[in-house]
């Protein structure tokens, strides 16, 4: 067999993203009983047979198997705008986790308080003996008549407390903000009534998996055979917890902690998917009625026409689509990978707490044809923690980690300016963010850095 006949999956890109099925089965030449709707299929445990042809409804793009020549012959025709592999995307993140231990060793909020309520009795009890020790001390003086009051040893020994009556003391500790939520300038926002309440967000990704500082509305899986959105590898997890974690008095708290998160599958355990299942993740996104799509992953190739034009389809509907630009730029292709170089997009890149480029950050356009999309803006990315699986925290390094914090952003702009577009979004992000690298906007920088309270004023 030469290698024109050999069968691989395409993915066909109409000139009308409106296509309707009887067209697209006059276009390829296949049965209108061989093509199934791909959000509806894909979202069952079936298997992707070679037979089956799989249309994006409101995408204008369709998935199936054929020759090389016969995808030579399909992009002759003028009703289609590209045929192009079902390419491989992976996550664009480092996959040495360094676990965390959960500081509270459960997930119960009544746990958690009783040992914080414990920890502060102690220390009250050890404070007040201090404190009446220090006084004697005072007002016997140590030297003079050789009399010695005795006074308990220290450290004292632990004092039993009483039990905590339920509901909770009436004032909880209050939640760490890590650095990287700091840098950002989220607490800006939060302070002036603005996390995020009321935004769908959607994080396209291995999923989502339960953890106690999450809060998940919703899901679907795309990966083929897998109905479960939960995730099985964290990298979905951790990014949702940078977007969305929720503001209690545990682990971390993300970007936009009342946000509306939706775990869409696309991913497999493994941490890489196709294209294909990516795409339905996208149709989901709009058909659902999601404001933002968080994308923390890609491939080291120049634009799709597919996610071109599915990212041109989602901001017509409303959806902000954040990407993250990519880990390649130490690699043969250091430019902003796909999808994130669609223009439509807002670009992701890594900085890390001293506000310097990762090195790993992809950036700039010269591998790709004139039209990429270059990066956007910058958001943290380097040794940042958030929620894994477990119940645990862990720390994670990538342009994925940089994404969300971008996504939580739009989440937050989304509230402030409810009829806000996705470009409106976009420019209000880039407008307010801080100028970082050479004066302006730059490939390296984009905008500069993502500052959350200047884009909510």
């Amino acid at each position: 067999m030469s290698k024109k006949d050999t069968k691989k999956r395409y993915i066909v890109t109409f000139t009308d993203a409106a296509i309707d099925q009887s067209t697209v089965s006059e276009i390829l030449d296949v049965s209108v009983n061989t093509m199934q709707d791909a959000v509806e299929f894909m979202a069952t445990d079936a298997e992707i047979g070679v037979n089956d042809v799989l249309v994006f409804e409101g995408l204008g793009s369709t998935s199936l198997t054929m020759s090389e020549a016969e995808a030579d012959n399909l992009n002759n025709d003028k009703r289609v705008m590209a045929v192009e592999e079902d390419l491989e995307m992976t996550i664009f993140s480092d996959d040495s986790v360094n676990w965390e231990e959960n500081p509270f060793n459960s997930g119960s909020p009544e746990t958690s308080i009783q040992q914080y309520y414990q920890q502060g009795y102690q220390k009250g009890i050890s404070d007040l003996y201090a404190k009446i020790l220090q006084d004697a001390k005072s007002l016997y003086g140590v030297e003079g008549t050789g009399q010695a009051i005795p006074f308990p040893p220290l450290p004292f020994p632990p004092i039993p407390f009483p039990p905590l009556p339920f509901p909770p003391i009436p004032f909880p500790p209050v939640q760490p903000i890590p650095w990287n939520i700091r840098l950002v300038n989220a607490p800006g926002a939060w302070s002036r009534g603005f996390r995020g309440q009321g935004v769908k967000v959607a994080v396209l990704d291995t999923g989502i998996a339960a953890h106690p500082d999450l809060v998940i509305s919703g899901g679907v899986s795309f990966v083929p055979g897998v109905v479960s959105f939960n995730d099985g590898h964290s990298h979905g997890t951790h990014c949702a917890g940078i977007i969305g974690a929720r503001n209690n008095f545990i682990g971390v708290i993300g970007v936009a902690p009342l946000a509306s998160l939706y775990a869409v599958k696309v991913l497999s355990d493994a941490g890489s998917g196709n294209t294909s299942w990516i795409l339905a993740g996208m149709a989901w996104a709009k058909n659902n009625g999601m404001n933002v799509v968080s994308m923390s992953l890609g491939s080291s190739s120049c634009q799709s026409v597919a996610y071109t034009n599915a990212v041109a389809q989602l901001n017509v509907a409303g959806v902000t689509v954040v990407c993250a630009s990519g880990n390649g730029f130490q690699s043969g292709f250091p430019c902003v990978g796909s999808p994130a170089n669609s223009p439509g997009t807002l670009a992701v890149g890594a900085v890390d707490a001293n506000k310097v480029i990762a090195p790993f950050s992809s950036r700039g356009t010269q591998c790709c044809p004139p039209g990429a999309n270059p990066v956007s803006i910058s958001a943290p990315g380097v040794s940042i923690n958030s929620t894994v699986l477990a119940n645990a925290y862990g720390i994670k390094s990538g342009t994925s980690m940089a994404c969300p914090h971008v996504a939580g952003a739009a989440a937050l702009v989304k509230q402030r300016f409810p009829f806000f577009t996705p470009a409106q979004v976009r420019a209000k992000l880039l407008s307010t963010a801080a100028d970082l690298g050479v004066p302006g906007n730059d490939p390296v920088y984009g905008s500069g850095l993502l500052n959350c309270n200047a884009a909510t004023l």
